[in-house]
């Protein structure tokens, strides 16, 4: 696998020269040993040598002599005591280099670890001319060796701890740099379960062969998702266009049958209102045919023109205006103003170019979820004031929608986006032109709080 080869290969070079390392303080250490060891017994064979002559040489010169050898090559690991007759000691010293509070420490812990067996000193009479023969001691010192030992083994543990760490540095360093790039692919992710799956075609190559599989396998999901969504907005586009073709043709039924056969009511009532000019008890029942017939005319041709609010096409593709949209929107804050109620305002507030052009569906997809959205304030809302706004700023490809009002809100927005039709189709409608219906708060946590619906809806998806 690449991602474990690439992880520990830093690791496993540090390790190498971590050893390489060790193994040159080890011959290091090795050489000067050697090179003190053959010192220390050129130096004890001298001093031997030295002291087969103490017979024809004084007190002082045998001193001096002694203390001068001391001075020139001192014993490696032995002290040496000379003492007269009376048992003074005229020369003395403890070999051994000054050392570290650590090492010292060490030493002592060692000391008590493993003292060892005590070793007896070497002590041999030196003959003086008339006199008590003086007495030379060489004494093994165990501390002196212990103490080098432990050096040594603190110098090899110091490498190799420095070894471990920079080796820990490294492999920390080659880990976050190998699954740095697993951050952008949890983003990626992300992106793509909020709904966002162009995501996953913004995903980078992956250094490593395990990434990259993964960005592969999530690249493909992005474009399934992409051609899945396609077709979803494709379909969504077409039971749109099926519902309005529907209302065209009940439209044209209305307008064909009703209008033709009240025409003629009243062309009848008008009739009869002149023949019967003479009888004037029946003049108010013509007279009042006529008018119900003027009033179902003209709730005919209201509810035409909530079946076609923008009137017909031939090929249902010409562009409406933002001036004719906003007063279509208009009218439906004038009817909610004028219904039986008369509780509901609603303000209009749009800012765009009244003269720009927007597709004819995504025109009368603003009208219908305005339409719907308004309905459903009035029915359940129990609100006073409702806000319908459209904001398509120029240089911009997205219109930016929203419907906000004070009344009670809702307590589950996706429970009720479930539960009607209403929110539904809006929010379908909503979708099949590249948006999402978002649903919160005017102001949380207040007794009303009010509910607003907004969304951005793309003109290109038209």
């Amino acid at each position: 696998m690449d991602l474990p080869r690439r992880v520990m290969r830093r690791a496993m070079a540090v390790a190498v020269l971590t050893l390489l390392g060790a193994l040159a303080l080890g011959l290091a250490r090795t050489d000067a040993d050697i090179d003190g060891e053959v010192q220390a017994a050129m130096s004890l064979a001298a001093a031997m040598s030295r002291l087969t002559q103490a017979s024809s040489l004084s007190d002082a010169e045998l001193i001096a002599v002694l203390q001068a050898h001391e001075g020139e090559t001192p014993l490696r690991h032995l002290s040496l005591a000379l003492r007269d007759g009376a048992g003074r000691l005229l020369l003395g010293r403890l070999q051994g280099p000054e050392s570290s509070r650590l090492v010292e420490a060490l030493t002592d812990l060692h000391r008590r670890w493993r003292p060892g067996t005590e070793v007896q000193p070497v002590t041999w009479p030196l003959p003086r001319p008339g006199r008590e023969p003086w007495t030379l001691t060489l004494a093994a010192q165990r501390d002196s060796e212990r103490r080098e030992a432990v050096a040594y083994l603190g110098s090899l543990l110091g490498v190799l701890l420095l070894g471990m760490a920079l080796m820990l540095a490294v492999m920390s360093w080659n880990v976050r740099a190998a699954f740095r790039p697993l951050q952008g692919l949890l983003a990626a992710i992300a992106r793509i379960q909020a709904g966002d799956p162009a995501a996953a075609r913004a995903i980078p190559a992956m250094p490593t062969g395990e990434l990259e599989q993964i960005a592969t396998a999530l690249r493909a999901l992005g474009r399934a998702l992409d051609v899945a969504q396609a077709e979803r907005r494709m379909l969504g586009h077409k039971v749109q266009s099926l519902q309005e073709e529907e209302r065209m043709r009940l439209s044209r039924e209305l307008h064909d049958e009703f209008g033709q056969r009240l025409t003629a009511i009243r062309i009848d009532a008008a009739w009869l209102a002149q023949r019967l000019r003479e009888l004037p008890d029946v003049q108010p029942v013509v007279q009042g045919m006529a008018e119900q017939c003027a009033a179902i005319q003209n709730d005919v041709r209201g509810l035409l023109a909530r079946l076609q609010p923008l009137g017909g096409a031939a090929d249902g593709l010409g562009d409406t205006s933002v001036a004719t949209l906003a007063k279509l929107l208009q009218g439906l804050a004038e009817g909610w103003r004028k219904s039986a109620s008369g509780a509901l305002r609603v303000a209009l507030e749009i800012d765009a170019e009244p003269g720009r052009t927007l597709p004819r569906d995504l025109a009368l997809a603003l009208y219908r979820i305005s339409q719907e959205a308004l309905t459903n304030v009035a029915r359940h809302a129990q609100a006073a004031e409702a806000t319908v706004t459209l904001r398509w700023p120029r240089g911009r490809d997205t219109i930016d929608w929203s419907v906000a009002d004070d009344g009670i809100g809702l307590v589950d927005a996706g429970a009720a986006v479930r539960r009607g039709n209403g929110l539904a189709g809006v929010k379908e409608r909503v979708w099949a032109f590249g948006g999402d219906l978002q649903l919160k708060s005017v102001r949380p946590g207040h007794e009303r709080p009010g509910l607003v619906l907004a969304a951005t809806l793309r003109a290109a998806a038209a």
